[in-house]
C-alpha cells in the first residue's frame, strides 16, 4: 500500500512519463550510471571523484600528519585525492584523476570538457554524438535504454527512480513519496506515521516520534516539545519551529500569499534557500556531472539514487 501525501512532505522526483512493459534492450555494466561528462550549459557540481582510502584519515585534535591537509576534520592528501585535489573542496569529475594536485583528464577531451565517451550521452562513442529518445543512455559507447529501464514508444522510463513509473510502468508514488530502488518510500528525513509521511523534527502532533503531540503552550523544536519561542533562524509554523529555507511544506517567508511560513512547494519542487525550485531526476545518472539540459546538476539527496537536475543557482543544502 502506498503512503498518503501530507503537508509536511514534498515529492523529490518528477515523472519521466508513462511507458510500456516491453523488455529493455541493453545491459549497463555500471548499474545505471550512464552519464558522467559535463558539457554545454549544464552546471556540474564536480562530485564524481572518489577518495583514496589510504590518504583519508580522521584528524586528531585538528592536526594531520605531514603532507596531509585538514579538510573539515578529515586529513586528505590533496596531491592525489579526487575529492580534494589541490585543496579542500575541489573535486575531480569521474573522467579525471588527481595527479600532483591537478585534475587530469583520463577520458576524452571534447571542447573544454573532459568526458567518458563510454558513458556520456552527449558524447557517446565520440564527441558530439548525442543519445536521445528511446535510447537516451550511453552504455559502452553505444546509445541504448539500460536494462534497469523499460521502453515505451519513443520513451525510455527510469523505473528505478521515476515516481510515475516506480518499479514498473504506470506505478505512481504518492505526493509525499520518492522512488528509491524501484520502490515508493517516504521522502528522506520523514517518517511514516500511520499512512502519512511526517517530519518528526518539526511536527506539533508527531514531535520526535509518531503520535507524540506537544502540550498546549509547547512547540516542537528539533524533535522535542519545549516552551518558549523559536530561535536560531527558525519560524513557528503549525506548532513547530521550522527552517523555512529548506522545509518544502513551509518554504520562504512573506510574499506569494504564504505569510511568514511561506508556502508548500509543488510535487516537482524542492525548497532551496527559501525558494521552491523545480527539479527532475537526472536521466540514468547517479553522480554529477549529468546531462541536465542547462539546469544545475546536484547530488542525490540522502536515500535517493539519482542525481538531481535543479532550476536556480543552488543545490539542496548548499
Amino acid at each position: 500500500m502506498r503512503n498518503v501525501a501530507s503537508l509536511a512532505c514534498a515529492v523529490l522526483f518528477v515523472g519521466l512519463g508513462a511507458c510500456s512493459s516491453s523488455a529493455s534492450v541493453a545491459e549497463d555494466p555500471d548499474g545505471g550510471d550512464a552519464s558522467t561528462g559535463e558539457t554545454g550549459g549544464d552546471v556540474g557540481t564536480g562530485d564524481g571523484g572518489t577518495d583514496t582510502a589510504a590518504d583519508v584519515i580522521p584528524a586528531a585534535d585538528g592536526a594531520c600528519p605531514t603532507g596531509l591537509v585538514n579538510c573539515g576534520g578529515v586529513c586528505r592528501d590533496v596531491s592525489i585525492d579526487n575529492g580534494a585535489c589541490g585543496g579542500c573542496g575541489r573535486t575531480c569529475n569521474a573522467a579525471q584523476k588527481c595527479v600532483s594536485g591537478v585534475c587530469t583528464c583520463t577520458g576524452t577531451t571534447c571542447g573544454a570538457a573532459c568526458v567518458d565517451t563510454s558513458k556520456d550521452p552527449r558524447n557517446c562513442g565520440g564527441c558530439g554524438k548525442t543519445c536521445t529518445g528511446a535510447a537516451p543512455a550511453c552504455v559502452g559507447g553505444v546509445c541504448a535504454c539500460p536494462a534497469t529501464a523499460k521502453t515505451g514508444g519513443t520513451r525510455c522510463a527510469d523505473v528505478v527512480d521515476d515516481p510515475e513509473n516506480c518499479g514498473d510502468c504506470g506505478k505512481a508514488c504518492g505526493a509525499a513519496e520518492v522512488c528509491v530502488g524501484g520502490a515508493c518510500a517516504c521522502r528522506p528525513g520523514t517518517t511514516l506515521c500511520g499512512t502519512t509521511c511526517v517530519d518528526t523534527t518539526a511536527s506539533g502532533t508527531n514531535c520526535g516520534a509518531c503520535g507524540k503531540a506537544c502540550a498546549t503552550g509547547e512547540v516542537c523544536i528539533a524533535g522535542a516539545c519545549k516552551t518558549g519561542g523559536c530561535s536560531g533562524g527558525l519560524t513557528l509554523c503549525a506548532g513547530a519551529c521550522v527552517n523555512t529555507r529548506t522545509n518544502p511544506a513551509f518554504c520562504g517567508s512573506g510574499g506569494g500569499g504564504g505569510g511568514a511560513c511561506g508556502r508548500a512547494c509543488a510535487a516537482d519542487e524542492l525548497c532551496i534557500d527559501g525558494r521552491c525550485e523545480g527539479y527532475t531526476p537526472a536521466p540514468f545518472c547517479t553522480t554529477c556531472p549529468c546531462s541536465c539540459g542547462g539546469r544545475r546538476c546536484c547530488a542525490a539527496l540522502p536515500g535517493g539514487t539519482a542525481a538531481l537536475c535543479v532550476e536556480g543557482d543552488a543545490c539542496p543544502g548548499g
